[in-house]
């Protein structure tokens, strides 16, 4: 059984009437095909997904474009809302969100794969990784959208076409070149819940009979949001107990660690400052007071890009760009993560016992982090034309990341824990404190990032002779890559002092070298085989070797039926790699060491934990195909389906303190470096150290619809519509050791996204009207309270929870609008609205912390009004 039912009505009615057009013929379609004479001949150019220069046809493989026309009418300011509203970002992906160590990063997940599995290219060479997160793979933020003239989106695996992580597919970003002129662009945007947005550019371009140099800055910036300014969280306060509560200690009795046990009271009078809430017999915070939703960001860019015909052999181009990305998040005031042990007798310890403290250090301030990173790309390269039937293009590049991060009101906890014991910071009236002791326990922390990759290359692109289908063309390359990581904590968080933080520092370096080729044999005008492969070898794992085969059969003119089969795989992360021993307390289960705690043996815990290296770590593989049909029935219509099919296998997972203890418990499988310590005698806890290492599997598959119409409605204008549909079958993980599960239809897996693009222009004005659409899972708290404990969504509201759609799981939909006016003097100005009717994200109360909604899957700021003018001379 499907979920087409859930199709919402919008995009419905705009598939019956594209289906009502095809079925009346072209009444108002455009003119009729052209006759054989006037073919013209098409250029050949290099499509993502392979190094080949073909004519501009449907392909082989499935390649998505976005246009520059495209990129104006989305309304979008940043790369990353551009792909990120993309419906083969399946399941959503990182967003700048405050109180996140990576608060100014945006990834991208093609399939639900991961961002460390979706390869990003700035003109078919790498995007470097991020230092903040390198494991999620490159940061969007760091491109300029004034700079892209397309994107290039490739749903198939293309590992060997572009080496290492190109498992859930390849995305192409096309800047700029052909441009002549100058462009400048001024935008604002205004949001109903805080976000606000401004945006600039100038660009400029000049070209002569040998050369062209186009250059440009940009200018972007979002604003912060505040929990606090979300309707839906208007009178709900923060619940975090972390506020002013004594506990009973749970002693260690090895090392001797405390953590909190039982509760015993608040702290007598400590729950009136501004902030803290009573709720019963417990003190609370209510966080949501100061707390950002989504963090700041403001982009400087500057780009350059030129080439210069030397003779009529030789082509010199450059490629050099500086980005510079700033961002600004706040968060709750620190808290002690283990509790602070407070003697009985001593000024702030009123019970006559001696007791653990869980305290929000609210005096202190909120927490405040300032992130940024400069991302420096250059490219020098050459193009050498040998002969007619010969072209070799060679060069040298370095992409270099660098990351600051400089976090204020953070609490050294051992200077804390000595002046609580000694009573000089007072507990019952925190915000009494003198200023002197504030500034005794305040700590400001950093962190350093770095991702350096330098690149040589070369490729041969080779046309071998003719075949009945056209020219055999081989190119052959090679490559070396020097990848140099860091991402450096300060000593304090590194030791673990820190509250509300902790660092592992990573730092590594690898280098790889690279040999493919690919060749390309017509054997028929209406039959071409592609066949690719090829050879990594990497310093610190060791080889990979990945083929790739595809089909394209074309039988008649309107008819293209495609497919491939090929491998491909992940490096291993550096960070994981070469990453230092951490402290961390991590709550556990384990019944010995609850006994020799003193508590019942299924007590929840806080044990002294390590997340450690897996320096032995191997590359994750994968296997995939696809097949696919393109009908392009008349020349205003096209349609596309294509099926892909992808296993994973070797994934990468992460190994918790806790599955650690049921691994050894059960004794199933185990890598050799992650493993608890324990007391020989009592055979309590001492030590767990957790980390990554290879296991398991994913297997998925689905479809992909696109089906596009262009309209000449004569004295009416023209219409242009474009909707794309991404259905995924299955998504399912699994291996030796755990359960295969399939996470389509559960909590934020949606099984579809769907986008419907119309156009509509008449002369100088044009109006566009997107439809953004997903399938929304039930949430949550509906699935533990009505599915799994039996209660009615009647009781779920009437309990107080926030939840949307309970018992009726029907689409998400957003609608954008915009309008535009050409002007006589080369100006356009165009005015819209993003998420017109302002509609909420799903909320999920008992699945997030506030504001409540899955942040990688919905935006929290409402309705978007924009203005943009931009004028070109």
């Amino acid at each position: 059984m499907t979920n087409l039912k859930k199709l919402p009505n919008a995009i419905k009615f705009a598939l019956f009437a594209s289906a009502t057009s095809l079925a009346t013929g072209n009444a108002f379609a455009q003119e009729a095909e052209s006759t054989a004479s006037d073919t013209k001949t098409l250029d050949r150019i290099e499509v993502t997904g392979s190094r080949i220069k073909r004519a501009e046809i449907e392909g082989a493989l499935p390649v998505t474009v976005i246009s520059r026309q495209d990129i104006e009418v989305s309304g979008k300011t940043t790369v990353a809302d551009l792909l990120q509203n993309s419906t083969f970002n399946s399941f959503g992906s990182n967003k700048p969100a405050s109180g996140s160590s990576a608060q100014s990063m945006s990834e991208l997940s093609l399939r639900g794969l991961g961002g460390g599995r979706s390869l990003i290219l700035i003109d078919g060479r790498r995007l470097p990784l991020s230092p903040q997160f390198s494991e999620a793979g490159s940061d969007l933020n760091s491109i300029p959208l004034a700079s892209v003239e397309r994107v290039e989106i490739l749903t198939d695996g293309a590992s060997a076409i572009y080496g290492a992580d190109a498992i859930g597919g390849v995305v192409n970003i096309i800047t700029r070149k052909d441009f002549n002129g100058v462009e400048a662009s001024v935008g604002v945007g205004q949001a109903q819940y805080g976000g606000d947005t401004e945006s600039g550019s100038v660009v400029f371009g000049i070209s002569g009979d040998r050369g062209r140099l186009l250059g440009g800055v940009s200018y972007a910036n979002r604003d912060i949001s505040y929990i606090r300014d979300l309707p839906w969280m208007e009178g709900r306060r923060g619940p975090s107990s972390n506020a002013n509560n004594y506990y009973v200690p749970a002693v260690n009795p090895i090392n001797g660690n405390v953590s909190p046990g039982k509760f015993i009271s608040s702290v007598p009078g400590g729950c009136t400052n501004p902030g803290f809430w009573q709720n019963g017999a417990v003190c609370r915070y209510d966080y949501n007071l100061v707390a950002a939703d989504t963090a700041s960001l403001e982009q400087k860019s500057l780009f350059l890009r030129g080439d210069y015909q030397i003779n009529d052999d030789w082509t010199v181009y450059l490629n050099s760009s500086v980005t510079r990305v700033s961002s600004f998040g706040r968060f709750a005031p620190t808290l002690a993560d283990s509790g602070i042990f407070i003697p009985a007798g001593t000024p702030n310890n009123t019970t006559g016992q001696d007791v653990v403290l869980k305290h929000r250090f609210a005096a202190v301030g909120p927490r405040d982090n300032f992130d940024d990173t400069n991302t420096y790309d250059t490219n020098l390269g050459f193009n050498w034309q040998v002969s007619d039937t010969v072209a070799v293009d060679f060069g040298i590049r370095r992409a270099e990341s660098k990351y600051i991060s400089l976090g204020r009101n953070y609490v050294n906890i051992p200077i804390a824990t000595a002046l609580i014991q000694s009573g000089e910071y007072d507990i019952f009236d925190p915000i009494g404190n003198d200023p002197d002791v504030l500034n005794a326990v305040r700590a400001t922390i950093g962190r350093d990032g770095l991702f350096k990759e330098d690149e040589v290359y070369a490729s041969a692109n080779f046309d071998l002779f003719e075949l009945p289908g056209g020219t055999s063309g081989l190119v052959v390359g090679a490559e070396h890559h020097e990848q140099e990581f860091a991402d450096i904590y300060d000593a304090q968080s590194e030791a673990g002092n820190i509250g509300g933080s902790s660092g592992n520092s990573s730092a590594g370096k690898r280098s790889f070298s690279s040999a493919y080729f690919e060749w390309l044999m017509p054997f028929h005008s209406t039959f071409e085989v592609d066949l690719a492969a090829r050879y990594d070898s990497y310093s610190d794992f060791g080889t990979s070797f990945v083929p790739k085969i595809s089909f394209r059969y074309h039988p008649i003119d309107s008819l293209t039926l495609r497919a491939s089969y090929g491998e491909g795989f992940r490096a291993p992360p550096l960070t994981i790699l070469n990453s230092k021993d951490a402290f961390s307390a991590d709550s556990v289960v384990d019944a010995d060491t609850a006994i020799a705690y003193g508590q019942p043996p299924g007590s929840t815990l806080q044990i002294d934990g390590l997340r450690v290296a897996t320096p032995d770590l191997q590359p994750e593989d994968s296997k995939q195909w696809s097949a696919g049909v393109v009908w392009d029935p008349t020349d205003w219509v096209s349609l596309k389906l294509d099926y892909y099919n992808i296993k994973l296998t070797n994934t990468i997972r992460f190994f918790s303190a806790q599955t650690v203890i049921n691994r050894e418990r059960s004794g199933a499988f185990l890598p050799s470096n992650l493993y608890s310590v324990r007391d020989p005698i009592t055979n309590a806890i001492l030590q767990v150290r957790a980390g990554y290492a290879n296991e398991g599997f994913t297997n998925t598959d689905g479809f992909d619809f696109n089906a596009t119409t262009k309209f000449d409605l004569g004295a009416f204008g023209s219409l242009r519509n474009n909707f794309n549909l991404s259905w995924i079958n299955k998504f399912e993980t699994g291996g030796p050791n755990s359960v295969t599960t399939d996470f389509i239809n559960t909590t934020d897996t949606p099984q579809w996204r769907a986008v419907l693009v119309n156009e509509w222009e008449k002369g100088d004005f044009s109006l566009a009207w997107t439809i953004n659409a997903m399938d929304q899972t039930v949430s949550y708290t509906e699935d533990y309270l009505v599915n799994e404990l039996g209660y009615t969504c009647q009781d779920v509201v009437d309990f107080g929870y926030l939840v949307s759609n309970c018992g009726d799981n029907k689409a998400y939909v957003t609608h954008d609008l915009a309008a535009s006016y050409k002007t006589p003097w080369n100006g356009r100005f165009t005015i819209g609205a993003i998420n017109v009717t302002g509609k909420k994200p799903r909320l999920d109360q008992l699945g997030f912390t506030p504001p409540y909604y899955q942040s990688a899957l919905y935006y929290g700021i409402g309705r978007e009004i924009y203005f943009r003018y931009t004028q070109n001379w």
